[in-house]
């Protein structure tokens, strides 16, 4: 109950009067509360609509500001040009997105900058009433009068949008004759390590320009960096009366830079002072182009230092040693630039004499399969390494190659192996024997008679060549893998990463270059007698010899992946009382230097091409690659036949034969430390435009142990072995008169003399001559076919140098059979046998395949 009121009971009233009595309760406590009390949420407050939440003023949806792009940069434009303006960023003053439906434009000086109501500019001024069909803003017409400034062709305007009563921000506008060409200007910045022509790796360069416009069919300097005041870009110089030229910044506005390849070097942007900031980055140099109004030119080239040394080592610190199989161990690579400074990152190839047995990636580091011995090396090779244009080739010494010193990998142990036999021109079958066990397996019978046979490096297939195609047996089923009828021909060689196979169709004289994963061949006209590719599969060197026939010549071909295919002229090899009045015995065998600096080539005297072009410096038409050099560079007096390359990179093994009597030359190979570089005492250092560039000259010494008698038709091979340490050499029967108790001649590396292995087994009397043999990985056999006794003996390494009248160990006989010849009933063109009775005959082997083979 409240005092002075009474409240009805519900039951003595309506529902309807009682609701009446109490609105009219609420109202009177309303009425009761006092005025300074308010609540929040019942009513809305309209201060909230505006952007200083006082109630007034300009709301929160309108349009606050417009920003006119480009801000800072501005436009430059060449008379006449035309461009549409970016659309003006409209906000409120919160930065949201205000809404304008229409834009005005606005610009300071309409002869020399006008913009149409939809906001095209245009570099002069726009039609208007031109009448005819013709619409307004669609024709540009160039400045009327032609701006000049300080007696130069170029001037600047603003232009402006607006909208709601709200102006944008000015845009200038460069207004400037048609920039004809842009020179690259560059001053080392201030956190540059070296000011040189090239920059080390992690200096930067502030990127400037000077340019130029035509007058009077002339071209001028338009501007320039300050730093410029002679020797001006254009050939003209400075136009007549003009004392000197602005800044291309200040002239025509900011140009803009890309760089041709961005591992050389990168390009940064200061938005607020349009300095632009190139960064050295990778060894090499590269072009960078300049745009402005529209148009781009080659402005010049930046360099980014080459390498001067890389250097590997082990992790002891050592360029030898010993690593177990199944270990990993990661080179270290030290790699200073031409101004000793250190370099990172480089994409070296990384290469290893045996790979099967002991490879190297991409990052230098070491897996050791099996047992074996091998030399590793880093090579620097362009284009993916220190690449360069051809037309500035050269240039410091970017775009040359560079290699390291060697590092030799023993893994110790001793391995089983496979191994395949076969008689090219004999025989129409292989024969393999698994030495675990020492037997001899089964014979796998060719579809045609093969006339050659080359492993892959990584011994997952042998690759037969014969008159009609291209044969393969892998390694692993011992079974025929292809067969390629498009390429028919003699196999030379496989390149060491097993995806391409050189093949010569001596019919068609023809090259192929036989893609083995797509089945692809490209081609080149041409014969060959011998081939090796460098150990980076990156060059192919092929050689003929006139001797070898009417359709042979004494050339020369080198393949490259970065410079297509070159051709040489060897000296001559027979006689023609014009051309050739004192022949050489020709270049029929050649061997690569390890790494891939170059090959040697038989003949009277042996000589080397090496991978360092001659010419001159940004002259791509007088560059010669892969070059001799004028004689007698790299030209050794020694008479060989066949060649051979130690792993180590040390020795070029030549071996002769004259009469009965054989004799060999090795010849100590060291490769200047600097490559292809110059001196820093020659006055090509470093090298500049026009300078020479000169071919890689080895240096070379000649060790000649006295001749040793032997009875030889020809000499087959020298077989250097793994570690470098030893050689055999094999050699063809005379046709008549063939010596009987003929052995086996070594030579041990850096020796005085050459000596003999004896043969062993019941019919070592009947031997006529060591036809081909071939070493097993680990270091530990060396394999070698007789004739006579048509025997495969196994020489104990070891043993040669310690008790060689015990070194044949044991002897097996492939008995592969003769094929039978097309004068004897043959069908199949390729049989060359001319021996007796070929129904039944059995031929030496004189292919020898070996693969190492897991014991585990």
């Amino acid at each position: 109950m409240v005092s002075g009121v009474t409240v009805p009971r519900l039951d003595k009233v309506g529902r309807g009067g009682f609701m009446r009595r109490f609105l009219t309760l609420v109202c009177l406590l309303c009425l009761a509360i006092p005025a300074g009390i308010s609540f929040s949420g019942c009513t809305r407050n309209p201060a909230g609509n505006y952007c200083n939440g006082q109630g007034y003023g300009m709301k929160v949806d309108d349009l606050a500001s417009l920003t006119l792009q480009p801000v800072t940069t501005g436009i430059s434009m060449a008379y006449g040009q035309t461009r549409q303006v970016s659309a003006p960023t409209a906000l409120t003053c919160k930065g949201a997105q205000a809404n304008v439906s229409t834009f005005t434009y606005g610009t300071t000086n309409n002869r020399l900058v006008d913009i149409s109501p939809t906001g095209n500019i245009c570099a002069g001024t726009w039609n208007r009433n031109s009448g005819g069909g013709i619409a307004d803003y669609t024709i540009c017409n160039p400045p009327s009068p032609l701006p000049s400034t300080g007696g130069l062709p170029y001037a600047t305007a603003y232009i402006t949008a607006s909208a709601q009563s709200v102006t944008s921000n000015p845009v200038e506008v460069y207004v400037h004759a048609q920039v004809t060409s842009v020179s690259l200007v560059t001053a080392a910045s201030p956190t540059s390590i070296n000011t040189q022509q090239c920059f080390s790796q992690g200096a930067q360069a502030v990127i400037d320009a000077e340019a130029c416009f035509v007058s009077n069919n002339t071209q001028y300097e338009l501007c320039a960096p300050s730093s410029v005041t002679s020797h001006y870009a254009c050939p003209g110089g400075l136009p007549p009366g003009v004392t000197s030229v602005p800044s291309c910044t200040a002239a025509i506005g900011a140009l803009s830079y890309a760089v041709g390849n961005p591992t050389v070097a990168t390009t940064t942007t200061n938005t607020t002072t349009n300095l632009v900031t190139i960064t050295a980055q990778q060894p090499g140099t590269t072009s960078i182009t300049a745009s402005v109004a529209g148009s781009g030119s080659s402005a010049g080239y930046f360099t980014t230092c080459p390498p001067a040394s890389i250097s590997l080592t082990l992790a002891n610190g050592g360029t030898s040693g010993t690593i177990t199989r199944g270990v990993t161990q990661n080179l270290t690579t030290t790699i200073t630039d031409t101004y000793g400074n250190p370099l990172t990152g480089l994409s070296l190839t990384y290469q290893s004499t045996d790979p099967i047995d002991i490879s190297a990636n991409g990052n230098g580091a070491i897996t050791t399969s099996y047992p074996g011995v091998a030399s590793v090396y880093a090579v620097c090779q362009p284009p993916n390494c220190n690449a360069a244009p051809i037309n500035e080739l050269g240039i410091y010494g970017t775009g040359l190659p560079v290699s390291s010193n060697p590092v030799t990998v023993t893994t110790p142990g001793t391995a089983s192996d496979y191994v395949w036999y076969a008689a090219p021109g004999q025989s129409q079958y292989v024969v393999s024997v698994e030495l675990l066990t020492g037997t001899v397996g089964s014979t796998v019978r060719l579809p045609y008679v093969p006339n050659s046979m080359v492993m892959d490096r990584m011994a997952n297939n042998i690759y037969f060549g014969s008159t009609h195609e291209l044969m393969a047996i892998s390694t692993s089923s011992n079974s025929i893998a292809a067969q390629s009828p498009s390429v028919p021909g003699v196999v030379l060689a496989v390149s060491p990463n097993d995806q391409t196979v050189l093949i010569n169709d001596q019919v068609r004289q023809l090259l192929y270059l036989y893609n083995v994963s797509s089945g692809n061949y490209t081609t080149i006209g041409g014969m060959g007698t011998a081939a090796a590719w460098t150990p980076d599969s990156a060059t192919l060197y092929i050689v003929d010899s006139a001797s070898q026939g009417s359709l042979h010549t004494d050339t020369l071909y080198v393949y490259s992946q970065s410079t297509g295919w070159t051709t040489y002229t060897l000296p001559c090899s027979v006689f023609n009382a014009t051309t050739c009045p004192v022949p050489s015995t020709g270049a029929r065998s050649l061997a690569v230097i390890v790494p891939s600096v170059g090959a040697f080539f038989s003949g009277s005297n042996t000589m080397a091409h090496t991978w360092c072009p001659s010419g001159i410096v940004g002259n791509y038409a007088s560059m010669s690659f892969y070059p001799q050099g004028p004689f007698p560079d790299n030209s050794v007096a020694a008479q060989t036949d066949v060649l051979a390359a130690t792993t180590d990179g040390n020795h070029i093994l030549g071996v002769s034969t004259s009469g009965i009597s054989i004799a060999l030359s090795d010849i100590g190979v060291t490769i200047p430390e600097l490559n292809c570089l110059p001196p820093v005492t020659d006055p090509n250092y470093p090298l500049l435009l026009g300078d020479t560039l000169s071919p890689l000259v080895l240096h070379t010494t000649l060790s000649q142990p006295p001749a040793i008698t032997a009875t030889a038709a020809a000499i087959n091979q020298v077989v250097a072995s793994p570690a470098s340490n030893l050689a055999f050499i094999t050699y063809t029967p005379p046709t008549a008169g063939a010596a009987t108790g003929v052995k086996l001649p070594f030579y041990v590396t850096g020796s005085s003399a050459l000596s003999y292995v004896p043969f062993q087994g019941s019919a070592a009397a009947s031997i006529t001559a060591p036809l081909v043999g071939a070493f097993t990985p680990d270091n530990k056999l060396f394999f070698v076919s007789t004739a006579g006794d048509n025997m495969i003996h196994y020489i104990s390494v070891p043993l040669v140098t310690t008790t060689p009248a015990s070194a044949d160990t044991q002897q097996i006989s492939p008995n592969l059979p003769a094929c039978t010849p097309l004068s004897l009933g043959g069908t199949d063109p390729g049989c060359a046998y001319s021996g007796p009775s070929p129904a039944t005959a059995i031929v030496p082997a004189t292919g020898i395949a070996v693969k190492p083979r897991s014991t585990t």
